[in-house]
């Protein structure tokens, strides 16, 4: 029988402001801010007036290998990368945008990531996904432990209108 090969890259995914980067801090495992290597390999738009940059994805992905080690991706577009498997963090919509008000965004970027998050984040593109995706903070690192099995799927995914 042949064994799969060892997870070595995982995306950490889920609407700005919702954990992501406190998750990886808190995993304390090697972490590549997907941004800072779109930045490195000239795949950022124009910086617009509210921060956000676009990002080639698809360029990006051409750019992309494979690291050494187990390391995480943080960015909520990680998804569109070769990566192994996903980790979708969530936020309660009221606390999201509380921190997305304290970081200063426009009342226009926090209803539209407000209500991407309610809509289920980035599970619209994830359906049919194949790899490994794990939605959550609580009992991550066991699930890494194990070898990233199959976890959550759309259908087991948070609801915020339930």
């Amino acid at each position: 029988m042949r064994e799969n090969p060892p997870i070595l890259s995982i995306g950490i995914i889920g609407t700005p402001g919702c954990g992501k980067t406190t998750l990886c801090k808190a995993l304390a495992i090697p972490e590549i801010l997907l941004r800072e290597f779109a930045e490195q390999h000239d795949c950022l738009g124009e910086i617009e007036a509210d921060g956000a940059a676009a990002m080639d994805v698809e360029k990006l992905a051409e750019y992309w290998q494979q690291p050494s080690q187990l390391s995480l991706v943080d960015s909520h577009l990680a998804h569109h990368m070769p990566l192994d498997a996903l980790i979708v963090v969530r936020c309660e919509p009221s606390e999201l945008k509380l921190r997305l008000e304290a970081r200063g965004y426009s009342a226009e970027k926090v209803q539209a990531n407000v209500e991407v998050e309610m809509l289920g984040g980035p599970w619209n593109e994830l359906i049919g996904d194949p790899r490994p995706i794990f939605e959550g903070t609580i009992g991550v690192r066991e699930w890494i432990e194990q070898g990233c099995p199959p976890h959550s799927t759309p259908e087991t995914a948070v609801d915020w209108l339930a």
